[in-house]
């Protein structure tokens, strides 16, 4: 069964950091893959499950960051977005990312980011 995905629920609720929102869109069995200097593709960050996503999202919510979402493609079974963070400092991480969607929900997020 595929259900539509609200993309600018999502986009709204990850842009305001609003973590029970932002979960929420997140498959109980979900797993987010971040690659990154410090995570490279031989060894990635993966977080599995609600509860692992969920204490990152709260440790991103409690930082002073702006996050801004656009260029994103919305598919039936897919979105792809790219994501600007920007720090206090100023400067700024850009990410790439592409989920994968079942009955509605994110199943498997991966980004890839670069930094300043």
């Amino acid at each position: 069964m595929t259900c539509a995905f609200d993309y600018p629920a999502y986009r709204a609720a990850f842009e305001a950091r609003a973590v029970e929102p932002w979960l929420a869109f997140y498959a109980e069995d979900a797993q987010w893959v971040e690659y990154r200097h410090t995570d490279p593709p031989r060894a990635p960050s993966v977080m599995r499950g609600r509860a692992e996503i969920g204490a990152f999202m709260a440790r991103v919510a409690a930082l002073p960051l702006t996050i801004e979402l656009s260029r994103e493609v919305v598919g039936a079974d897919r979105i792809a977005f790219a994501c600007l963070v920007t720090m206090e400092d100023g400067k700024q991480i850009i990410e790439h990312a592409i989920a994968d969607l079942r009955d509605g929900l994110i199943s498997y997020h991966a980004e890839v980011e670069a930094y300043d």
